[in-house]
């Protein structure tokens, strides 16, 4: 039987989590009511079409978003909040960075999947 759950996140500024959304081929919906397997619907604050189903993010009280959907849309790939974090971090660094008058040189990705970004100041 299939339950609505919500993971809670770190992800706190909406522009980086869509651009880190957008890295992972999900949709932003306009909708701001996703349902479960069962129909119920709930009220979220973004709606997500993701490669393995729909899911939404509810911002709560503390400005972080909650990733939100029903456990057996969510089952299907585990992995996603870990990436999601990882693309969220990237955009928030690099933008960051650029602010403070870096630039990106070089990006790498290793076999694990990490991301290493050297960043140059000139003055």
């Amino acid at each position: 039987m299939s339950k609505f759950v919500s993971l809670r996140t770190t992800l706190k500024e909406r522009l980086f989590l869509s651009l880190a959304l957008k890295d992972l081929q999900c949709e932003i919906l306009k909708t701001k009511k996703i349902k479960t397997l069962l129909n119920r619907v709930y009220e979220v604050d973004i709606a997500v079409k993701t490669p393995f189903g729909i899911v939404g993010f509810i911002k709560t009280k503390n400005g972080e978003f909650e990733l939100v959907g029903d456990d057996m849309i969510l089952a299907k790939n585990s992995k996603f909040i870990e990436q999601l974090t990882q693309k969220y971090a990237y955009h928030h660094v690099v933008t960051e960075a650029k602010k403070a008058g870096f630039n990106l040189v070089k990006e790498t990705v290793d076999d694990s999947q990490s991301v290493r970004l050297v960043l140059r100041k000139w003055r």
